[in-house]
């Protein structure tokens, strides 16, 4: 996938520094960047899918019961 975007001075001077640090290509600091970002929403995604499947059985349980 190719991108083109636009930062604003203070990401871009950033961006910069991390290049100038670890000599990598600004496509492959990018890159494990988002991989960093994407790592980080693991835990809030889980967290999720947890709460909903424990909201799902206590309707479920709701639903029986007052059926009853």
């Amino acid at each position: 996938m190719q991108l083109i975007i636009q930062l604003d001075a203070q990401t871009a001077r950033q961006l910069e520094e991390i290049q100038a640090h670890t000599n990598q290509d600004i496509s492959l600091v990018i890159q494990q960047g988002i991989g960093l970002y994407y790592q980080q929403l693991q835990p809030h995604r889980q967290f999720y899918i947890e709460t909903k499947r424990q909201y799902e059985l206590v309707c479920n349980v709701s639903a029986t019961t007052s059926s009853n």
